[in-house]
């Protein structure tokens, strides 16, 4: 490694893991150029691992250290970190995030010792030992992750794959990322986008398991994309991610926007963004913005698209308040325990965020809260009978790309739509078998016990997810509605369909005049028009598009003649 793999906190450790016979009276220890005098315990060798006294250590290091005895917890605390382990184990909850270390923590001469790896490995300090002189080096450096990112571009740019993958990618990120993929996704991007120009822009920003998260525009020939990098307090990168840079955009003059909190005094805060008709006369009419799977921003950005912020613009031009807001997934899914994410549904990801949004909009007296109504689209379209029934108690409803039938069968529908598009051969045969397994299973997940459907998956999603949906079934929510309801769906949308999911809808609703229903031909998922390159797939994603201005009107049409 060299010096300059630095991030957030720390530097990555190195020294030399050999097997040696100093005695502990033979090693000094420097702590930030200080040599530290030992109260009690001194330093000493358990096999080829150096065991360190933690409190000694970490007090010169600027952390506060305490002991629980009821626990047999020690507690490390500093402005950016909270560790706490128990004494005896080789465990340790950095920010409410569980890491292993290399060797048990121990008690020696009643002081506790941790391996050298502790402070190294999981806290990202700075540590070189001199077998020579016998002196370990112990010190930590804040670092500029921004200039890590401009590293990892120039040596993408340069070809420099290997040592990229070698020198700044951590274990994980290898498997999940190997060599050759890394290099032909570099080269594929370049094929699409020309030769690379610069960086256009660069922020970071800290995520809560105490690594960074750096966002890079890169400007190409032909378009931009958007790098993100997420990278760990030793500073490896965890995650990468490249993709179509959305179209830059200023609000319209006839707009305003402000940034608000949603759940402020809650765990899981959320920023979003409120998007007024400029000068408007009296309370206005408003709309909670619900998101579709996965974390996602408040944006609901998808390669090139924004269409989020595409509605929000379009609805408060014509009179209609807005309120979108980044996803409880997006902002604190890296905060989340194992056991959280094998446990979390949708009300905990979605609906009970959108309530507080509902709620947060009525308090405002620039909103006409009689008048607040909810657009949800995709999975944010299945759940907003759902939100209106626990809480949200909107004015209407309008479902975007939504579907009454239950999430694994469409998740079903779109993976044997990819499967069957891929070449004959073994891989193709494979995938169709798996899916196949995953779709017996989904069958079957009613007869899950809660702790089974906990410790299972299906189609790679805990089953709990699944469950807890079916569960709380959309049609069962939708067909009680009485309210003003109206239905929307883009006729090339490949992953909810006309001819089933739209269909289904109209059979549930068959009679009822409170739904009105509209199919746009030519518009995708997202109720874009697109008719190029990647039809049909997810790379028409990919090129930057806004959503039809047809649809915008439609909605508020709809909205201004619902008001009540």
């Amino acid at each position: 490694m060299k010096k300059w793999l630095l991030s957030g906190l720390v530097l990555l450790l190195f020294i030399n893991a050999q097997s040696v016979t100093a005695s502990s009276a033979d090693i000094s220890v420097l702590v930030n150029g200080q040599e530290v005098v030992f109260t009690d315990g001194k330093p000493y060798w358990k096999g080829s691992e150096m065991m360190l006294p933690v409190r000694d250590l970490a007090s010169g290091l600027g952390m506060k250290v305490s002991y629980e005895k009821a626990k047999n917890e020690v507690r490390l605390t500093s402005d950016k970190l909270t560790a706490v382990f128990k004494i005896g184990e080789s465990q340790i909850s950095i920010n409410g995030k569980a890491h292993a270390f290399s060797s048990a923590s121990a008690t020696k001469q009643y002081r506790t010792y941790v391996p050298l790896s502790f402070f190294s490995k999981e806290l990202g300090i700075k540590t070189v030992y001199d077998e020579k002189t016998k002196k370990l080096t112990i010190s930590k450096i804040e670092l500029n992750t921004e200039i890590l990112a401009e590293q990892v571009i120039d040596l993408m740019n340069k070809g420099g794959y290997e040592q990229l993958w070698n020198d700044y990618f951590d274990q994980e990120l290898q498997k999940a990322i190997p060599l050759p993929v890394l290099d032909a996704t570099w080269k594929e991007v370049l094929k699409q986008t020309g030769e690379y120009k610069k960086i256009v822009s660069l922020s970071s920003s800290p995520i809560d398991d105490g690594g960074t998260m750096v966002v890079s525009i890169l400007g190409f020939e032909q378009m931009n994309m958007k790098l993100t990098l997420t990278i760990n307090r030793t500073g490896l990168l965890t995650g990468i991610l490249i993709q179509p840079a959305p179209l830059d955009g200023e609000a319209p003059a006839g707009v305003t926007e402000e940034t608000i909190i949603i759940g402020e005094t809650s765990r899981f805060p959320l920023e979003g963004t409120l998007t007024l008709p400029k000068n408007a006369a009296g309370p206005v009419p408003a709309v909670v913005l619900v998101h579709g799977s996965g974390p996602s921003d408040r944006n609901e950005t998808a390669g090139a698209y924004t269409p989020f912020r595409d509605l929000a613009w379009g609805l408060a031009e014509q009179g209609i308040a807005v309120l979108r807001y980044d996803k409880r997934t997006y902002t604190h899914g890296s905060s989340l325990t194992a056991e959280e994410v094998a446990g979390i549904t949708v009300k905990e990801e979605t609906v009970d965020d959108a309530i507080a949004a509902a709620g947060l909009l009525k308090r405002d007296a620039r909103i006409d809260e009689t008048q607040v109504f909810v657009i949800g689209h995709s999975l944010g379209g299945m759940l907003a009978p759902r939100i209106d029934a626990e809480g949200g108690d909107f004015a209407g409803l309008v479902l975007l790309a939504g579907s009454p039938r239950s999430l694994w069968e469409i998740v079903y529908d779109q993976n044997a739509s990819f499967i069957a598009a891929m070449k004959d051969g073994e891989a193709k045969a494979a995938n169709e078998v798996w899916l196949e397994t995953e779709y017996k299973r989904a069958q079957m997940i009613a007869n899950l016990s809660a702790e089974e459907a906990k410790s299972s998956t299906v189609f790679g999603i805990p089953a709990t997810y699944f469950k807890e949906m079916d569960a709380h079934s959309t049609r069962d929510y939708a067909v009680k509605l009485t309210k003003p309801l109206l239905v929307l769906q883009g006729d090339n949308d490949f992953q909810v369909y006309s001819d089933k999911d739209f269909l289904e809808w109209k059979k549930l609703f068959q009679g009822k005049e409170n739904v009105s229903f509209k199919l746009y031909p030519d518009l995708n998922h997202f109720f874009v028009k697109y008719d190029g390159v990647g039809k049909g797939t997810l790379d028409e994603y990919n090129y930057p598009g806004h959503v039809a201005q047809e649809v915008i009107n439609d909605v508020a049409s709809w909205i201004l003649k619902n008001k009540q």
